[in-house]
């Protein structure tokens, strides 16, 4: 069985990593959903004991349904502004949870040809961007000082925006347009590494599957 040439596994992560990037970070904007990202969706994938490693400013979350807890805890809304994007190929042929060669929904021709066109390798992405907060911010009313003297800064992804001040996360208030004031941002860095999803590169997959999964994701805030 012959491995898919560095031109191809290149030009596959690339293509994979554009429709990755702009789909999920649409995503994550608009607070969609973002299961169907991850490799917990593939029973073929959980069955082999592959789950999503997740880590968020250095903290470990235990699963998508947590991540996505953590985001809304955050408040918003919130727009990611990528600056850049970087794939690189990691394994030619991926095999944990990979379907038998010979059966009704892959045949060794589908495999054969699956492995050389690229179909089944496993590849990282790193990206880069600003995180846009769209809610104005108003320091509440202290003992030493009236509303708005000060500024605070947006509280990291992983840390939960306070329950009584009205932040950048704060759910409720009111944007207020870019050209009238000046948007609280943070640079971020994220990387991530895909593999296939499986029950995605079968005959007659179920509609609007990815073909490739996140099995491990870092985010840090700059």
């Amino acid at each position: 069985m012959s491995l898919p040439t560095i031109e191809t596994q290149f030009r596959v992560s690339s293509d994979a990593a554009q429709s990755f990037v702009d789909t999920y970070y649409e995503a994550r904007t608009r607070r969609r959903p973002l299961t169907n990202f991850y490799a917990s969706t593939s029973a073929r994938l959980t069955n082999a004991s592959v789950k999503p490693d997740i880590s968020i400013n250095g903290l470990p979350v235990p699963d998508v349904a947590a991540y996505e807890v953590l985001l809304e805890n955050q408040g918003g809304p919130v727009v990611y502004e990528i600056s850049s994007f970087d794939a690189l190929p990691v394994t030619p042929h991926y095999r944990l949870g990979e379907p038998e060669a010979a059966g009704a929904e892959y045949s060794a021709r589908d495999a054969t040809a699956g492995v050389r066109n690229g179909d089944r390798m496993s590849f990282m992405i790193q990206v880069s961007g600003i995180i846009r907060y769209t809610h104005e911010h108003t320091a509440p009313a202290t003992a030493a000082g009236g509303p708005g003297e000060a500024k605070s800064t947006p509280p990291a992804l992983g840390e939960a925006a306070s329950a009584t001040a009205n932040t950048p996360f704060a759910v409720g208030s009111t944007p207020k347009p870019a050209e009238e004031a000046e948007l609280p941002e943070q640079a971020f860095n994220e990387a991530f590494i895909l593999v296939p999803h499986w029950e995605a590169w079968g005959r007659n997959p179920p509609r609007n599957l990815r073909k490739w999964v996140i099995v491990s994701q870092n985010f840090r805030t700059l």
